[in-house]
């Protein structure tokens, strides 16, 4: 073998290492970005996945019904159902958030749920409620606290008139924001 030869050889066995090696460098640097992008993804994962056990967590602020619902015009039997009961249930949502400060757990739940017991009707109407509910706590079920009570209206066209009320838990005072002079 000639020195010619072994020049050429040797060139080519260096030409072949360099090709590699670009090879491998252009394949690093893809490899690389997808390792920083998995990381990146993995650490972003956990920030917003666990949170932190710190005492008072998952606390959060309530808002009660600023507002009762609007009162349906022509009244009937029907409809006037409907209103008192979404009217006594938003009452007793606010009360019984007022009664937790506007503030509940994460596993807190209000429930507030009313029945029509009877419904006379004249020129006024006169709807007899019963309503249970309370703040649940799902992770502690015997903590829950559950309430039960009556309450009468009498609904005309112009007023809504709590009448008669029996075993509620708060306050005789109840009114919504928009009712308080």
């Amino acid at each position: 073998m000639t020195n010619s030869h072994r020049g050429k050889i040797i060139g080519v066995l260096t030409a072949s290492f360099y090709e590699m090696t670009s090879r491998r460098e252009s394949l690093v640097i893809p490899l690389g970005f997808l390792a920083v992008v998995l990381l990146v993804g993995a650490g972003m994962f956990t920030v917003f996945q666990i949170q932190p056990d710190t005492p008072g967590g998952g606390v959060s602020d309530v808002e009660s019904y600023p507002v009762g619902p609007e009162k349906p015009t022509p009244l009937n039997s029907s409809n006037v159902v409907d209103y008192t009961t979404t009217y006594e249930e938003r009452l007793f949502y606010n009360d019984l958030v007022a009664s937790h400060n506007h503030r509940l757990h994460d596993d807190e739940n209000v429930i507030s749920n009313c029945t029509s017991l009877s419904n006379g009707s004249t020129d006024k109407f006169h709807v007899q409620l019963e309503c249970r509910g309370g703040v649940t706590d799902s992770s502690q079920l015997t903590e829950s606290e559950e309430f039960t009570y009556s309450v009468t209206y009498r609904i005309t066209n112009n007023t809504t008139q709590q009448t008669e009320f029996q075993n509620y838990p708060f306050g005789t005072d109840r009114t919504f924001n928009s009712e308080r002079n």
